[in-house]
């Protein structure tokens, strides 16, 4: 997938801090008057990008809601998540008992309504039985009416899936955790996936529909899959405490989604880490640093302070190519992986103390 140069302000900010920290911690005067520049391994950082982590899920690019009518009681579910189903495989039935006794009452009602007709026939034609015997029928046609409604909740008693899928989720009271409705069972349609990912809200407008995403398996880094931001959802999910990978943060959390180039390997309801695509997925050649190790000499030529040996000295070096989106730059001549360098302060001079912190010197 190509990179787009909508990427430049969103990394070169992220890189800012990142150079921040590097200053605070790395390039800064150690306390007690002692001047001290903190290098670190070039190797550590030669093609080495961040990206943010999001929790994501492979779910089905449709979902079949299955609720119940209003004021019918369920009298048995017949799946379970998990479960596969074909169109037409009953997913649960509704209990016919109240209708079965409607149906029984009615006929006891039509048939004592006959009875009375009958009576009325036998004693006359007169305008005043005429008109009884009417409003007898109308009843009986009420009541009709009333057994036909009945028998069709009975015929209709089993609500059937009407997609090929898995069984998502299944709520046997067809009520939320927030109190709302909710489906009784909920099916996935197998075929394409998506990924379903969820961001805070403090981070939501830095993702947007067209930017490149991975998707990454939480058991093999490497394998990964490429795709692009479909929708970014407006609203908060409700009763949401899922926090994103590497932060602490439980504001808000917002949907977004993703598709996929290729669904190969994955798995309906597989959870899976969801990464920007800031070029982490690309292998550049030669060596590459960020950008704010560079400095410049007055004739225009460039330097990194170079802590090898213990001593800082400033060290020239040729530049090759340059990435603005990833805010990197290719090292051609006078570094190599093996050397340490430091983030450039003002305060630096050749001779100075430098010490790696991870090597514990």
């Amino acid at each position: 997938m190509k990179k787009k140069k909508w990427l430049i302000p969103s990394v070169i900010a992220a890189l800012a801090v990142i150079g921040l920290a590097i200053w605070f911690f790395f390039g800064r005067t150690a306390g007690g008057g002692s001047e001290v520049a903190y290098v670190q391994s070039v190797a550590s950082m030669n093609g080495n990008v961040l990206a943010d982590r999001y929790a994501g899920v492979v779910e089905s690019q449709q979902t079949a809601d299955f609720k119940a009518d209003s004021g019918r009681k369920i009298d048995e579910i017949y799946v379970s998540a998990g479960q596969s189903v074909a169109a037409g495989t009953p997913l649960f039935r509704y209990s016919i008992t109240e209708a079965e006794n409607k149906v029984a009452s009615a006929n006891l009602e039509i048939e004592n309504y006959n009875n009375q007709i009958s009576i009325l026939a036998a004693g006359g034609n007169t305008t005043d039985i005429q008109l009884q015997i009417r409003q007898l029928q109308y009843q009986i046609q009420v009541q009709q009416q009333e057994i036909a409604g009945c028998q069709q909740e009975i015929n209709n008693a089993e609500v059937k899936s009407t997609i090929d899928g898995v069984v998502k989720s299944v709520n046997e009271t067809g009520i939320g955790a927030d109190g709302s409705e909710a489906p009784i069972v909920v099916v996935a349609q197998t075929g394409d996936f998506r990924v379903k990912g969820k961001i805070s809200e403090m981070s939501v407008s830095s993702l947007y529909p067209g930017m490149g995403i991975f998707v990454r398996s939480r058991i093999n880094e490497n394998q990964v899959w490429r795709g692009q931001i479909d929708t970014v959802g407006s609203e908060p999910e409700q009763n949401n405490n899922d926090m994103y990978y590497g932060g602490g943060e439980s504001s808000s959390k917002y949907p977004f989604y993703v598709s996929l180039e290729s669904t190969d390997g994955l798995m309906l309801g597989q959870h899976v880490y969801i990464e920007p695509d800031f070029g982490q997925g690309e292998v550049k050649e030669g060596l590459w640093i960020d950008m704010g190790f560079i400095g410049y000499n007055d004739d225009g030529t460039a330097f990194v302070w170079c802590g090898t040996g213990g001593k800082l000295k400033k060290q020239t070096v040729v530049l090759g190519e340059m990435d603005d989106a990833l805010y990197r730059v290719q090292i051609v001549e006078g570094l190599s992986e093996d050397d340490l360098i430091a983030y450039p302060e003002e305060s630096m001079k050749e001779g100075m103390k430098a010490v790696n912190p991870a090597e514990g010197q």
